[in-house]
């Protein structure tokens, strides 16, 4: 494991512990701790299956997509939390992290008859190592010795 790897890792594993203890209601917890646990749980799913694995299950507490939004941006990743909130705003409806079945709905009638998607997402987040490298940074740049 490299120093990234290890540092994200136990600023996660942290972060988590703080989640844990705030009932899982990731609005209740505090910041460094709440951009470490959206930014890293949202990352982890998002390189494993893209923007439709983030939006096909309710998140724990259907949290707000703007939350997770805002921690990309927090962080540095513009590009990644435009991609995340032009995506949530393309379902229609005012908080759509409260309807999965309308999500998937959606998300189901998008493929044209070619096999395309009629609404065009910016994946390119899935798979963005400078997501996790500015995660990184802003670690050791804003959060002090709270992750020592």
């Amino acid at each position: 494991m490299n120093d990234q790897e290890s540092l994200l890792e136990h600023a996660s594993t942290i972060a988590f512990e703080k989640l844990k203890v705030a009932g899982g209601e990731i609005s209740l917890l505090d910041e460094p701790f709440r951009t470490v646990a959206l930014v890293f749980s949202a990352q982890g799913v998002i390189d494993n299956g893209g923007l439709n694995y983030f939006f096909e299950s309710d998140w724990p507490g259907n949290p707000s997509y703007s939350l997770f939004a805002d921690a990309y941006r927090r962080i540095g990743s513009v590009d990644a939390a435009n991609a995340i909130q032009d995506a949530a705003t393309s379902f229609g409806i005012s908080f759509p992290e409260r309807d999965s079945k309308l999500r998937n709905e959606f998300m189901e009638k998008q493929f044209g008859a070619d096999g395309a998607w009629e609404v065009q997402w910016d994946d390119a987040v899935c798979g963005d190592e400078r997501v996790w490298s500015n995660l990184e940074k802003w670690i050791r740049s804003n959060t002090g010795n709270t992750f020592k």
